[in-house]
């Protein structure tokens, strides 16, 4: 998989809004709700991009020259083989990076009729979702690829992301954010880095309005 980004951010902007934007959570976008996504989008996407890269390691071909379009010499591999997975995920990735949505769902979805059970295919397609303003469709996808490989990193840390702070399911996200935790070991980087989101849910949770209260009890 190609490298997206080199580093975790800390932190996405919080969405305080979140249960005021029907359109997003029922997958209906609206521009404001795009909006307010698109700092989420980043931490999923750079976040779930560097913990892949890391566990699974570069397996790009060479560095391309300045100015080159960095899916060329996946392209070329697909020329001698159009069923070659790696690299149409390769170019489905570059094109999400992009905000390509159209040509990255369409690579992703050609993977998906190579390999039905790809999780790596199906949690991207959730974030392509997510960047289109479609937040509960984005959620099954994660859900889908963890019910294949439950202990899938990436699905586990954009659904975690997802719940936390888009949808403020505090308590869901704890648990997802946990299972994360036991994944990569409890002494690991990445680890630590979920337990700081944990802890930030718990005190949004007892921050919370009654009302709030009320609902994340429900969850």
């Amino acid at each position: 998989m190609a490298k997206r980004r080199q580093k975790v951010a800390d932190s996405g902007k919080r969405v305080t809004e979140s249960r005021k934007m029907p359109g997003i959570l029922a997958g209906r976008p609206t521009v404001g709700g795009v909006i307010a996504l698109m700092a989420i989008v980043l931490v999923i996407g750079i976040s779930g991009g560097y913990l892949a890269f890391r566990l699974a390691g570069p397996s790009a071909p060479a560095a391309n020259q300045a100015g080159q379009d960095p899916t060329t010499p996946w392209r070329a591999r697909l020329l001698q083989n159009p069923q070659d997975v790696e690299a149409l995920l390769a170019v489905a990735h570059i094109q999400l990076d992009q905000q390509q949505l159209d040509d990255a769902e369409s690579n992703y979805r050609q993977v998906l009729s190579l390999q039905p059970k790809n999780v790596e295919a199906i949690t991207h397609l959730g974030t392509v979702l997510l960047r289109r303003g479609q937040a509960i469709a984005a959620l099954r996808e994660y859900d889908a690829a963890l019910a294949i490989q439950p202990d899938y990193v990436h699905a586990l840390w954009d659904k975690a992301t997802l719940l936390q702070q888009v949808m403020q399911d505090y308590p869901a996200a704890i648990r997802t954010w946990e299972a994360f935790a036991r994944t990569v070991g409890p002494d690991s980087q990445d680890a630590k880095t979920a337990q700081r989101f944990i802890s930030e849910a718990r005190e949004a949770m007892q921050n919370a309005s009654p009302v709030d209260k009320a609902f994340q009890k429900k969850s």
